[in-house]
């Protein structure tokens, strides 16, 4: 069963938040937090997180915070992902490969489609922007 952790479920709301928020209106971990019952030490990770992946910025001291500064369309659903939990893997040895074989590796029948469905999921996840978190339009069309 595919599964996002709750990091990256709580990284995606504390973005929703700050991307409505007014241009230049800091939101802190605490404040986030508090909003969303989430503890402030795991929440001040995940903000350290999506500061070194260039989402948000932050200002120090006491009237400091953080801010977006990507906008709304270029922060995508693969690249929060791979922000917080690494790169995306669909079975365990897709995600070390190039470092760690499998041990089944060279008679392993199942690597390759898997590596496709990986690449549809990752194709996929890298379309969804934080627009469409906020108007949910492309998340919930139907095929047409």
């Amino acid at each position: 069963m595919l599964r996002f952790s709750k990091k990256v479920e709580y990284a995606l709301i504390a973005l929703v938040y700050m991307s409505e928020k007014n241009k230049g209106e800091l939101t802190t971990a605490r404040e986030l937090a508090e909003k969303y019952d989430i503890s402030l030490e795991l929440m001040g990770k995940l903000m350290q997180k999506l500061a070194r992946y260039s989402f948000i910025a932050s200002i120090q001291g006491v009237k400091g915070g953080y801010y977006l500064i990507k906008g709304t369309d270029e922060i995508t659903l693969g690249r929060v992902i791979e922000a917080i939990d690494g790169p995306l893997a669909v079975v365990g040895c897709l995600k070390n490969e190039q470092t760690e074989p499998c041990s089944r590796y060279d008679y392993c029948r199942i690597r390759k489609t898997m590596r496709e469905i990986q690449g549809e999921f990752t194709s996929y996840f890298d379309n969804i922007t934080l627009s469409d978190f906020m108007s949910n339009e492309k998340l919930l069309q139907s095929d047409e």
